[in-house]
């Protein structure tokens, strides 16, 4: 959930006063303690499962604070591994954390603090080598403290973790979709349909499982396809930003895909798009991933997570760099065709790193305690 202010010196002046009063008295109106301690000054964000409001407090006007109200309907289960995230892990190493929690009969807010921030489409298109480090280093410092308490944030973008450009201050928030590993061992989320014989089906798919299927490339699904197990994995994150593990529904998740996320990030800063990847559906962003990555390599991963995956075309892996600086060229001079103008400004270690955090294989891919202690984080 991004939470942008405008860059001037009131931080109301932008916030059109009808939908201010409305959102506000709601607010207020769903927990009523808020306006005792704070002057609410108008929604700021706002996502599926919660809206996000700046306030400051009445006894320091100075102090501003970013106040997260959830939707009623949020499981109890959900805020709960919200809010043990903010207290245990944030308040350091640029993680988000909480200063109070509010709950009015079914209305629980966050209250944590606010950074200032610049929208990603502002810095990531003309980032330095040096600043790009900072960046890197302080999103990995962040998701190495979060994984150090066996937890996955699943949902790592630009939007999600706050930049100040000016003090460079940074902040990881939205630990809403995070889940811990241990949670995910002890509930599994594959489940099979019961109605079928257990033993038939893994003989059947045991004897097809690299065979061409009946309906492949037909308007139709086949007997096969109809008797294999149905595969209900929280693919959770926001498109674009999806690992292909996540997106080939392989079961159990790791903080592996996290990791696939920060290289996202990465990958729009060298290639100067503030959004490198655009799927419709998760069909397109395996599709995306084969146009750079190649098929051979796509299919050799699926290989290692236990499944098959076929490609109509043989698309061959381009080079990162090379990619990177054809795509800066075009933003920087649309004429151009060549990319012989753009400036070596990232170095070998750059994108090596990039590479590292693009690993296809979730077991192979670069750790973030690995990656801080990578020669372009340590140079």
């Amino acid at each position: 959930m991004s939470l942008e202010i405008p860059k001037n010196n009131s931080k109301e002046s932008d916030i059109d006063e009808n939908r201010k009063d409305k959102n506000v008295s709601y607010l207020l109106e769903s927990v009523p303690q808020l306006e005792k301690m704070f002057k609410v000054i108008g929604k700021i964000g706002e996502g599926t499962f919660s809206s996000v409001f700046l306030a400051y407090h009445k006894s320091n006007p100075n102090k501003y604070y970013a106040i997260k109200q959830l939707v009623p309907t949020v499981s109890p289960n959900r805020i709960l591994r919200e809010l043990k995230c903010l207290k245990d892990i944030g308040g350091e190493d640029y993680v988000a954390g909480v200063k109070w929690c509010i709950r009015e009969a079914g209305n629980v807010v966050f209250v944590m603090e606010y950074l200032y921030h610049d929208k990603f489409s502002d810095y990531a298109l003309n980032m330095p080598t040096e600043e790009l480090r900072d960046y890197m280093r302080a999103l990995l410092t962040a998701l190495r403290r979060v994984h150090q308490f066996k937890v996955i944030h699943r949902d790592v973008k630009p939007s999600n973790f706050l930049y100040n450009r000016q003090k460079r201050e940074y902040m990881l928030v939205d630990f809403g979709l995070a889940q811990s590993l241990d949670s995910i061992r002890s509930n599994p989320a594959i489940s099979r349909n019961k109605c079928h014989d257990e033993n038939k089906v893994n003989s059947l798919i045991k004897k097809s499982i690299y065979i061409r299927c009946e309906c492949f490339g037909k308007p139709k699904v086949c007997s096969i396809c109809l008797m294999r197990p149905e595969q209900n994995v929280n693919r959770a994150g926001t498109p674009g930003f999806r690992a292909p593990e996540v997106l080939l529904k392989h079961h159990p998740p790791t903080t592996a895909i996290d990791m696939w996320a920060s290289g996202v990030m990465m990958l729009c800063i060298l290639s100067s798009s503030h959004c490198f990847f655009r799927p419709p559906n998760d069909i397109a962003a395996l599709a995306e991933i084969v146009a750079i990555f190649g098929t051979e390599a796509v299919q050799k991963c699926a290989k290692a997570l236990g499944k098959k995956f076929i490609c109509s075309a043989d698309t061959q892996a381009l080079d990162l760099r090379d990619l990177c600086q054809k795509s800066r060229t075009r933003k920087r001079n649309p004429n151009s065709k060549s990319s012989s103008s753009v400036l070596q400004d990232y170095p070998d270690a750059a994108y090596d790193l990039l590479k590292k955090l693009l690993d296809l294989n979730h077991a192979t891919r670069i750790t973030a305690e690995e990656a801080l202690n990578h020669p372009f984080l340590k140079s």
